[in-house]
């Protein structure tokens, strides 16, 4: 395992759009007054997520909790292999955001539809972080990924579309792939831009949303607060 790579402090604001295609939050982006643009290529974005058999992250997030973490293991491409993942520790308070992130080697080119190798992740997350309580792979979440930037570089944008999961905590919903309708925007800036930009995305047609991919997947299968 390497060392901390990224460690950043920053503001997250999500909108969550059901009717809206991924053109049209596209043609609202651009004609914002900070003029963004693409700042990367598309791409998939793989994620599992790890919580204790208390489900406390979900919990938190439920009951409106300000303090709360979320555990994630990410990679990008197939979905199915894994590759140079790197597992993530995001600390939230309110909207203010902070990411602790690892590179993890050991878990390069790993098939995630195998149960042995969910088991691998698991043992091999938990004995080289030390959490209070023991985390288990719960749920993935899988979606494309288009990116931008403003003119004056100080805030990305993202929008999520096409969302899908897999249930790991039952093993035999290991194949079973769920779609979500939901398409997500996402901006985020240093703490000190956020009066700046709330003032000028007031023309958002939605109210600033807290949204989470992760509380959304798990939350598809009742049983998940059992």
């Amino acid at each position: 395992m390497n060392k901390i790579i990224k460690s950043i402090k920053r503001y997250e604001r999500k909108w969550i759009f059901n009717t809206l295609d991924l053109n049209q939050i596209c043609i609202f982006l651009y004609n914002t007054k900070f003029f963004f643009s693409t700042h990367y290529p598309n791409r998939q974005v793989n994620s599992i997520y790890f919580d204790d058999i208390n489900h406390s992250s979900i919990k938190q997030n439920l009951d409106g909790i300000s303090e709360k973490k979320k555990y994630r293991l990410r990679w990008y491409g197939n979905y199915k292999m894994i590759k140079n993942p790197i597992f993530e520790i995001k600390s939230k308070s309110g909207f203010d955001v902070k990411k602790s992130s690892y590179k993890l080697n050991e878990l390069n080119n790993l098939n995630l539809i195998n149960l042995a190798n969910i088991n691998k992740i698991e043992k091999f997350i938990n004995n080289n972080f030390n959490f209070k309580n023991r985390l288990y792979p719960i749920v993935t979440t899988h979606y494309k990924r288009t990116y931008f930037i403003s003119s004056n570089r100080l805030i990305r944008a993202t929008v999520d579309t096409d969302l899908k999961s897999l249930h790991l905590k039952s093993y035999k919903d290991i194949n079973i792939m769920r779609g979500y309708n939901e398409n997500i925007l996402e901006m985020k800036y240093d703490v000190d831009l956020d009066f700046l930009v709330r003032d000028n995305v007031k023309d958002i047609s939605v109210r600033f949303s807290k949204n989470s991919k992760f509380i959304n997947s798990a939350m598809a299968l009742p049983d998940y607060l059992i």
